[in-house]
């Protein structure tokens, strides 16, 4: 009886572990992020193009509820988000600053001093298991 006992309790064991793998959506198959650019920015191929005199720029995601900064490029110089009181949430470089407020993610930009001539900044976000970027270049 005890050996009975045993193997029936090793099978029902295995039939759960096999059973609780399985799903319908395999990892990473999420939802592309989708942006509403709340501050009419123009584009070139993709990377919004921010003026001489900088500005503040939001960003609405419209299928996330929450997504978060995962890392940011500084004229191609990985950086990384703060860790202070507000996480992952908020970034504060030299010449720009990100927030990431519930949907909405908003990016200041400072305006260029007189030696730069362009500058650019790529802000990655996540919401999970995806990630996306919004993309920046400043130019006189």
């Amino acid at each position: 009886m005890k050996k009975a006992t045993i193997v029936l309790i090793i099978f029902l064991a295995t039939v759960a572990g096999l059973v609780s793998c399985g799903g319908d959506e395999p990892d990473g198959k999420w939802d592309k992020m989708k942006w509403k650019d709340l501050s009419g920015l123009s584009k070139e191929n993709g990377v919004y193009i921010v003026p001489a005199d900088g500005g503040t720029y939001a960003f609405e995601c419209t299928n996330y509820s929450s997504p978060w900064l995962s890392g940011i490029l500084d004229n191609g110089e990985y950086v990384y988000p703060s860790l202070g009181h507000e996480g992952f949430h908020s970034f504060t470089g030299d010449w720009f600053s990100v927030l990431c407020d519930h949907a909405t993610v908003t990016v200041t930009i400072q305006p260029l001093d007189g030696s730069t001539a362009s500058r650019s900044l790529n802000v990655g976000v996540t919401a999970g298991d995806i990630f996306d970027s919004i993309d920046f270049v400043q130019r006189r």
